[in-house]
């Protein structure tokens, strides 16, 4: 088999693997995300907090993200001084909102075909530039 011939079908065997996985996840292949300006975090930091959420996306099945967005520094320290004020020890927290739809035919907490809009990503850090993780999610 000729290089050529034997790239295309590596690629063609990956990109099925990638839509068996996909088809029972939420979707994420067309999100557009917004990281705003923040004068906290870096961009790279920003795109890895992005990442656990596109990954958490995952498990809602059927659903797809349109959008997703940095909610700004001012959020973020305001969640970030009302958890430290419950008593969590956290370095640092980075707020996102998103769109999706959710499957057409609905499915487990979503109506059927909907756009929901204004759903939040509460994202912390235990150390600064540790790994971010998933605080809550939801609508606030």
């Amino acid at each position: 088999m000729r290089t050529g011939r034997r790239t295309a079908a590596v690629c063609a065997a990956l990109l099925l693997v990638w839509l068996l996985c996909a088809c029972g996840g939420g979707d994420v292949s067309e999100v557009v995300i917004d990281y705003g300006e923040s004068e906290l975090y870096e961009a790279e930091e920003l795109e890895a907090a992005a990442k656990v959420v596109l990954k958490e996306f995952g498990d809602f099945d059927g659903c797809v993200l349109r959008t997703l967005e940095y909610a700004g520094d001012d959020v973020s320290a305001g969640e970030l001084e009302y958890y430290r004020g419950v008593g969590r020890e956290l370095a640092q927290c980075a707020v996102f909102t998103s769109s999706f739809h959710s499957p057409v035919n609905g499915g487990g907490a979503w109506e059927a075909d909907r756009a929901y809009t204004g759903w939040s990503w509460l994202l912390v850090r235990e150390e600064d530039g540790g790994d971010w993780a998933l605080l809550t999610a939801g609508y606030a």
